[in-house]
């Protein structure tokens, strides 16, 4: 089953995961997850599928699942609301793969990196922009533990504020051990060359009072003097005088610590750039005195009053659409097409003919939207349609999306919520007295390329897997009419 599986293109294979997720919705609640579990034993990559399976199944594997199926979950998921979750299980394999997860968020890395510094420094879901957020967050936790991940090309400020951060919170002590646990991680005294802060840093930490060696290593990267030296080297003649500004802005963005006494004395002395004089004086924490030293090149004049100092830039608004309670309208019914007016057509009409998605590829097909107006106009009822629908994949998968499920809550009175119910309860009715590993397998063998209606599809999984509960005595063995007092569905079943 597996070798079939693996014949498949990458699409086929995401078309198959689809189906089956939308299926899953489908199952009574207690019997996704071994669902899963069987699913998941021929395709260890099911949950990628190029979006987040629905709610309905990622609450059942959350609280049903075992570590199995949520280290798979967590190797794929995409929502950072799914990824805490999970992460707050504690698990050792679910976190393992929610490090090797490239669409991990920031907040779940941070929780991974603060359980497990060393492992997070080894997983493959890196992302620098999370790894360079961690480094300058000021949280001294957080900060240690980025120290140990050494991947990425940061600026030489990014990891001197990490490494003063780790100094402000916990002294040269705090700074030796991080020290020690890089060098750990390489498996040799010392630290590798390539990061020059790491590597100062480190030779502060071998001397006996390493206190002036470290002010000395985090000075050279974040002084003034290297503030200056970065406004020199963005100062270029071949740019364009608005691009020299741009990168000069982002320069002033990093965290230098800046002494304005020593910025007023390198304009007055003519080594500061005109460009760069500008956009220091426009900073909110110039002070005035120097900004007329960087605006005029001369020192303020006694008794002149001095310019107020520049506006704080507005913070960043995000404009989040607040949540809506919205729920659709009540539309009339829609046309029945082929389906005709009357129960009787529409009866025949899907005993016969297969329905489609919709009417582009053929412009006579009956579809599905043709079945819901059926339903809403009340000629058939979705406990008499549902087993009637062919294909049987096109009926789950319709139904068993996020839209599908959704509509329960937005939109009850349609036709799609009534086939969602409908198929729920046919899929409950098979599945009651449990389903085992095989036939699940075979299920999903069968369900893409079916051609029949799902109850025809769920008889022929069971005659070819028989089960001990297939007796006649069970009343959910599929096919056995169940109590003879009571009346039995259309699909078989009894009602």
């Amino acid at each position: 089953m597996a070798g079939a599986a693996d014949r498949l293109s990458h699409s086929e294979r995401t078309t198959v995961r689809f189906h089956l997720m939308c299926l899953a919705t489908l199952l009574p609640y207690h019997q996704r997850p071994a669902a899963l579990e069987a699913w998941l034993g021929v395709d260890p990559a099911l949950f990628h599928m190029g979006s987040d399976p629905p709610a309905p199944v990622t609450e059942a594997v959350l609280r049903l699942g075992g570590a199995r199926l949520q280290a798979a979950l967590a190797a794929a998921v995409r929502s950072g609301d799914t990824q805490r979750a999970l992460c707050t299980l504690d698990i050792p394999e679910v976190d393992a793969a929610l490090r090797d997860n490239h669409q991990v968020d920031y907040g779940t890395t941070r929780l991974l990196r603060l359980r497990n510094p060393a492992a997070s420094a080894l997983g493959l879901g890196y992302h620098p922009g999370h790894h360079q957020r961690a480094l300058l967050s000021g949280e001294p936790d957080l900060v240690a533990a980025a120290l140990l991940d050494r991947r990425g090309e940061h600026r030489p400020t990014t990891r001197a504020t990490a490494w003063a951060t780790v100094r402000a919170h916990g002294g040269t002590a705090r700074v030796r051990g991080v020290v020690a646990a890089l060098g750990g991680l390489d498996g040799h005294d010392g630290l590798d060359d390539r990061d020059p802060t790491d590597a100062d840093i480190a030779l502060a930490c071998a001397e006996a009072d390493p206190e002036p060696f470290l002010d000395t290593a985090v000075e050279r990267r974040l002084g003034t003097g290297a503030l200056l030296r970065a406004l020199r080297a963005a100062h270029r003649g071949d740019r364009a005088p608005w691009v020299v500004r741009r990168t000069m802005a982002r320069v002033l963005k990093e965290p230098y610590r800046i002494d304005w006494a020593l910025i007023a004395a390198a304009r007055l002395g003519r080594r500061l750039p005109r460009t760069a004089a500008e956009v220091l004086a426009g900073r909110p924490d110039c002070p005035p005195e120097v900004a007329v030293v960087l605006r005029t090149g001369r020192p303020a004049r006694p008794g002149h009053r001095l310019p107020p100092p520049a506006p704080e830039p507005d913070a960043p608004k995000h404009c989040l659409p607040p949540r809506s309670a919205w729920v659709p309208e009540w539309k009339p019914p829609g046309d029945t097409g082929p389906l005709g007016e009357s129960a009787e057509s529409a009866r025949h009409a899907l005993r016969t003919r297969a329905l489609a998605f919709d009417a582009r590829t053929d412009p006579a097909a009956a579809t599905l939207g043709h079945l819901a107006a059926v339903i809403e106009r009340g000629l058939l009822s979705a406990f008499e349609a549902a087993p009637l629908v062919r294909p049987a994949s096109l009926l789950t998968s319709w139904v068993g999306q996020g839209s599908g499920w959704g509509s329960l809550s937005h939109a009850a009175w349609s036709g799609r919520a009534a086939l969602h119910v409908e198929t729920a309860a046919l899929l409950a009715r098979w599945a009651g007295g449990g389903v085992s590993a095989e036939r699940w397998v075979a299920l999903r063998s069968r369900l893409r390329n079916y051609p029949g209606s799902l109850p025809e599809l769920l008889a022929e999984v069971a005659a070819t897997h028989p089960d001990a509960t297939d007796s006649p005595g069970n009343p959910s063995s599929p096919g056995n009419p169940g109590d003879p007092d009571g009346p039995a569905g259309p699909d078989g079943f009894t009602a």
